[in-house]
């Protein structure tokens, strides 16, 4: 009997270690593919600089379905830094698609305090809807930076991105 009730307990824990692993699998997040683009920045009173943004963006979900909205988001770093302090900011980034179709969508994001001398990150967020079945490419666009500083008040920084622009993210649309 307690060989018996060994051997259940030893199964009854199998089948719930395995019902975890299969639980665990399902639960994969989204990937996130790592990028790293050049751009030029044109700032107030300072002309061009050149600018590195690396990141990452995700589609979700992926695979996707035609006609049903895909959400990006886009994690971001930046080697553009303020000069001074800055209160606030908001950016727009211009996502374009290519491959199975060509579209440009847009991701928008906010952020508070950014202390002199130090890079703007952050997270931006939206939406795409795919209308033709196959496989998308996604590359950064034009990216716009607005800052509220208290010397200055808004500022508007806008970048432009350096070719060749690398694949941030690829999406298959079912």
């Amino acid at each position: 009997m307690i060989r018996s009730l060994a051997r259940r307990v030893a199964i009854a824990s199998t089948v719930a270690t395995m019902g975890a692993v299969g639980a665990i699998a399902m639960q994969v997040p989204a990937h996130a593919a790592d990028f790293s683009a050049d751009y030029t920045c044109t700032l107030p009173l300072q002309g061009d600089q050149n600018v590195t943004i690396t990141g990452s963006l995700t589609a979700s979900p992926n695979p996707a379905t035609v006609n049903t909205p895909t959400s990006f988001q886009l994690h971001f770093s930046s080697s553009l830094s303020a000069p001074v302090d800055i209160n606030s900011w908001s950016a727009t980034a211009d996502i374009d698609a290519s491959g199975a179709e060509t579209a440009t969508f847009q991701l928008t994001g906010s952020g508070g305090a950014v202390p002199a001398n130090q890079s703007i990150s952050g997270d931006l967020a939206g939406e795409w809807t795919p209308t033709t079945a196959g496989t998308d490419q996604f590359q950064g666009g034009n990216v716009t930076i607005n800052a509220n500083v208290a010397l200055l008040g808004n500022v508007t920084v806008p970048c432009t991105p350096n070719e060749p622009r690398p694949v941030a993210e690829t999406l298959t649309v079912n």
